[in-house]
């Protein structure tokens, strides 16, 4: 028999704890969308330059090449040569398809928009020689031209097979090393052979080991080594299903190939996978990565290190997430010095490659004369391409994430190492989302000795009104023009860096920006910013850790840790004329957060209490509601379950059950026979079980009851 006390007593119980977990998991967790940007605002216009290129059609903005005091932007049929400091053509290189090229392209059932050429290739030789790749109609060509003071001469033209894609849609990125154009792209018409190239050397083709349908990010070149950023289907998880992972990948700048067959082929091509996750007993991954910095080369944690930062998104199809995560470089060389990752046939799992049956010399390792090399070595090197190990996030989490359908992000460009007042420096990341927001962060942690991650979104910009993608962002701080070049696919702005005194009328309000380019003068009693980049003279304010500091009139905020209802209090966007266009939306709030209280990525919830106090707040709670509705349902299933089962034997063979009436119902058993236990046997009498049945109707009488409404007996022999 079913015991409904117990039964709601062990539901009750899985049900509470399944809640405590699930709270106590939420709170210490990593997940940080709850971080809010300090100043969400608009572009004012007075202070914001534009180059809007050729307004009767698309350009596709995408292509960005420094060139001293002035950018070259590759477009459609264009590369523009605009001024930094004020976005102003200076000049420009026309380059159309040829007619024939046009005609042959339609022929094959392209459009006429995809039959253009795409400048997808834009680097400078020298200072006088520029060379530009396009897709020329479907047809790649690379041309060298001679840049005067004012115009491009044409030198030279070539095939550009291999150097540039065939599809303006497909990702590549190319860079200069020691004279030599490095390139990681898509040959072929139908795109099917991705390659790393640098004349004459390629990885292998078609070999899904080397290159299994990857999406080129980033190139950059650092000492003896070029390093590409890409995603691509992961072949060592290919007999699980399908999944995208984030590669890095490395050839050394030495390479000149291997003897024989292998003449034309890197000999010391790597790759390893970049891991950005939420870090847990299962870690959430983002995995396709978007775009990285520079390497960037600066203190952290008091020890000098350089990192390269990397925006990473989630599938479109999965949960919408996005992440900003840091790679160490020495972490990126112990990895590719780390075990092989290989699989014994098709059917067997990807495991780690013995070290001892690695071949000598290395495999991947830049060597004196590469042609030299024995056959064993470039063997292995061929289906050993993946490294076992991957590359983890410095600090091991990401350092912002970003969760929601409102936008994800796409692009990043970091403005390094910015001298505060107390001498500690901080790297000011700019991101690029896909709805046309420009987020300005840090790691107000970065300069604390403890590996401590305190993330702060300063400002969300909005620049593109129309919400147009961002699809580049670059710092310029030549000559102390302190501007954030931002670019869509029609639009290129230049916006401040900062705008100190626009957002903060006070010192508490200035501290509480946490923005490394602002402090309180207090000289001037204002907010202002280091001009030029230096602190060197007056008296001022400030505190990047932790957002407030006693010197200001307000000193450090009552309660800070949350019991005045809430870390801040909100300024009204009136207060700033935030009613007329490009005036701020919202800015920050009066009293500032203590991020030094909190630690991970879920320091920068803003709200009344930490992680610990709410783990612990909501645990209290639910154990208090336990108990009391534990008791409750208790009393309540007394009274009016069903008492049928009060019986051990609630079967009509043993016994028949009484009759009730009454909000009560009483029942007296007699046992006619004997006392004390019975014993087992087959000689034993009977007892007489006499059940007095009260009555049943309404009128307290019962059909077969007596006059004096007694109740009557039913008698049951039960032989035992």
């Amino acid at each position: 028999m079913v015991n409904f006390d117990q039964l709601w007593t062990r539901h009750l119980i899985l049900f509470v704890v399944i809640l405590i977990i699930y709270f106590i998991s939420e709170a210490r967790g990593a997940w940080q969308d709850s971080v809010k940007a300090k100043v969400v605002s608009k572009l004012q216009e007075h202070k914001v330059d534009k180059f809007l290129g050729n307004q009767t059609h698309s350009d596709h903005f995408k292509l960005l090449e420094r060139d001293g005091n002035y950018l070259l932007v590759g477009t459609k049929n264009i590369v523009y040569n605009i001024s930094l400091a004020t976005l102003q053509e200076k000049k420009r290189l026309e380059w159309f398809s040829s007619e024939d090229d046009t005609k042959v392209c339609r022929v094959k059932g392209k459009s006429e928009d995809e039959c253009q050429n795409y400048i997808r290739v834009l680097a400078l030789k020298s200072d006088s020689v520029l060379f530009v790749c396009g897709t020329n109609a479907y047809k790649p060509v690379c041309r060298d031209y001679n840049q005067t003071e004012n115009e491009y001469k044409y030198i030279e033209e070539h095939s550009g097979e291999g150097l540039c894609p065939y599809d303006p849609n497909h990702n590549s990125t190319a860079v200069f090393a020691d004279g030599d154009l490095y390139v990681a792209t898509v040959a072929q018409f139908s795109g099917a052979d991705p390659l790393i190239y640098r004349k004459p050397l390629r990885t292998e083709q078609f070999n899904l080991k080397h290159l299994n349908s990857p999406n080129f990010v980033s190139s950059l070149h650092h000492e003896d080594y070029v390093y590409f950023f890409f995603r691509e289907t992961a072949v060592e998880y290919i007999n699980c299903g399908k999944t995208v992972y984030s590669r890095v990948a490395r050839v050394c700048t030495k390479d000149k190939g291997g003897p024989h067959k292998y003449r034309d082929r890197w000999t010391s091509f790597l790759k390893a996978r970049l891991n950005c996750s939420v870090a847990g007993e299962f870690p959430f991954y983002f995995d396709e990565i978007q775009s990285t910095s520079d390497i960037i080369e600066g203190f952290y944690h008091g020890r000098k290190s350089k990192i390269i930062y990397g925006v990473f998104t989630t599938p479109v199809n999965s949960i919408s997430g996005s992440a900003v995560c840091a790679f160490r470089l020495d972490d990126i060389l112990d990895t590719f010095d780390g075990p092989f990752k290989w699989q014994e046939d098709i059917n067997s799992n990807w495991l780690p490659y013995q070290n001892s049956k690695v071949p000598e010399p290395r495999p991947g390792q830049c060597v004196n004369d590469s042609r030299t090399l024995p056959e064993m070595t470039l063997n292995f090197i061929k289906d050993h391409t993946l490294m076992d190990k991957a590359v983890p996030a410095y600090w091991s989490q990401p350092l912002i994430l970003h969760t929601g359908f409102g936008y994800r992000y796409t692009y990043i460009t970091v403005d390094p190492q910015i001298e505060t007042v107390d001498g500690r420096k901080y790297d000011v990341l700019f991101i690029g989302t896909d709805a046309g927001k420009v987020i300005k962060a840090i790691n107000a942690g970065t300069a604390s000795s403890d590996n401590k991650v305190v993330p702060v979104i300063i400002e969300e910009i909005i620049v593109f009104q129309n919400q147009a993608p961002i699809t580049s962002l670059l710092v310029n701080n030549f000559a102390f023009q302190l501007k954030l070049i931002v670019v869509s696919q029609d639009e290129i702005y230049s916006i401040p860096l900062h705008d100190c005194e626009r957002y903060a009328l006070t010192c508490s309000e200035c501290v509480a920006l946490q923005d490394p380019y602002c402090a309180w003068d207090e000289n001037r009693q204002r907010c202002t910013s280091s001009e030029p980049r230096g602190w060197f003279h007056g008296k001022f304010v400030q505190n990047i850790f932790h957002g407030w500091d006693d010197r200001c009139p307000e000193g450090q905020p009552p309660n800070s840790e949350g019991s005045s209802g809430g870390l801040y209090s909100h300024h009204q966007a009136s207060r700033h004329g935030g009613d007329k266009e490009g005036d701020t939306v919202s800015t920050v709030d009066s009293k500032p957060r203590d991020n030094g209280a909190m630690t991970g990525a879920a320091t920068g919830y803003v709200g009344m209490y930490t992680a610990e106090t709410l783990a612990i707040a909501v645990t209290t709670s639910i154990v208090t509601s336990l108990v009391v509705g534990f008791i409750s349902g208790y009393i309540f299933s007394r009274r009016c379950r069903n008492d049928d089962v009060d019986s051990p034997y609630d079967d009509g063979h043993y016994l028949e059950q009484p009759h009730r009436s009454g909000p009560l119902c009483q029942e007296t058993t007699h046992l006619n026979h004997g006392e004390g236990f019975l014993s087992p046997g087959t000689n034993n009498k009977p007892i007489n079980l006499v059940l007095n049945v009260p009555p049943r109707n309404g009128s307290g009488k019962n059909a077969n009851s007596s006059a004096d409404n007694k109740p009557a007996q039913k008698v049951k022999k039960i032989y035992l």
